[in-house]
């Protein structure tokens, strides 16, 4: 079928079939459904592979992220790709399952496509710059959330310094350390916000305890063992991620803990796994929405000449039961 046989099923010119089927141009809802219903009667489809050799653009992204199993990377997925619905950019998700090897493999594989950007979530601040520079070389590159320094592609992510410091005003303001000792529960500093952090816990809560693992609800598991076998008993737990807080959470009261009243936990992330914590988390909630917009703005109109090569923005701190204001809790510092 071609797009003369749709044009002449829907009574329309072949030029308006084009128009209605890439939404290239406006045009009346009743007369685009009467072409893609003629479209689909026939069997016809479009020929992408031949409008982007046409158009010498594919209008494809590629997002590769370190691990889906991961729910923080699994949302910032979702919400990029609900952010790209609105444009005529079609969107294609890879994961790297948390290998830099593969990582590189699957760059390559979306730049063999022809892509016009890419995403990525680097899995490691160093040895993730070969993959980053091959696709800065080719496509239209932009980091998400992690980042990696001096490869040319732009960054967009959450200013974690500034979340951070969210979170040391709110336990001077709500916690009394003397009662509940501060201690980080983080992931070794394999990747940029993994390092900024504990970098700006450590700045703010010097001399204090800091326990380093994976970004995993077991990780969380194995630390609140730890803290607990060592005879702690009462303590302000702040979890690099929310998928760490969760698995202290978990464990802290399946030994009989209370939340808040013996530990408090405080997460870093504020969507994905955030909902099925219990007592609901305190949070820093990353700002994922206007940081899937800021991408789209950078790609949606190539070249993007001029534009800010890094983008930072400020989180907000989401006050929850694991962690309550003071008036709440009944404590003053």
């Amino acid at each position: 079928m071609t797009i003369s046989d749709v044009a002449a099923r829907a009574g329309v010119s072949p030029a308006t079939v084009s128009r209605a089927l890439t939404g290239s141009r406006p045009m009346s809802p009743e007369l685009a459904e009467r072409v893609r219903t003629a479209a689909q009667e026939l069997g016809y489809r479009v020929n992408l592979l031949g409008r982007a050799l046409r158009q010498q653009r594919s209008s494809v992204m590629g997002l590769v992220v370190p691990d889906l199993d991961n729910p923080f990377f699994a949302s910032l997925a979702e919400h990029l790709s609900r952010v790209v619905e609105t444009s005529d950019i079609e969107l294609l998700v890879a994961s790297a399952g948390d290998s830099v090897e593969t990582e590189r493999r699957m760059i390559s594989s979306f730049l063999d496509r022809q892509v016009d950007s890419l995403v990525v979530i680097p899995c490691d601040e160093v040895q993730s710059q070969g993959g980053l520079e091959e696709a800065t070389d080719h496509a239209v590159t932009v980091q998400l959330d992690r980042r990696v320094l001096e490869t040319g592609a732009y960054y967009v992510g959450c200013d974690n310094r500034y979340g951070m410091s969210l979170v040391a005003g709110h336990v001077r303001d709500d916690v009394d350390a003397e009662a509940q000792p501060v201690v980080f529960v983080g992931a070794e500093p394999r990747s940029s916000s993994a390092h900024e952090r504990l970098e700006e816990f450590r700045r703010q809560f010097p001399g204090s305890r800091v326990l380093l693992g994976t970004f995993d609800v077991r990780w969380g598991q194995q630390a609140a063992d730890r803290l607990l076998d060592a005879g702690m008993t009462r303590g302000t737990l702040v979890a690099a991620a929310d998928i760490i807080a969760l698995g202290l959470l978990s464990r802290l009261q399946a030994r009989g803990h209370r939340v808040p009243d013996d530990f408090r936990v405080i997460g870093f992330d504020g969507v994905g796994v955030t909902r099925l914590a219990h007592p609901e988390l305190t949070t820093v909630r990353q700002p994922v929405e206007e940081m899937s917009r800021r991408i789209l703005e950078l790609v949606g109109d190539l070249p993007v000449d001029g534009a800010e090569q890094e983008i930072r923005i400020r989180p907000t701190l989401v006050l929850g039961p694991s962690s309550p204001p003071a008036a709440r809790s009944g404590r003053r510092s």
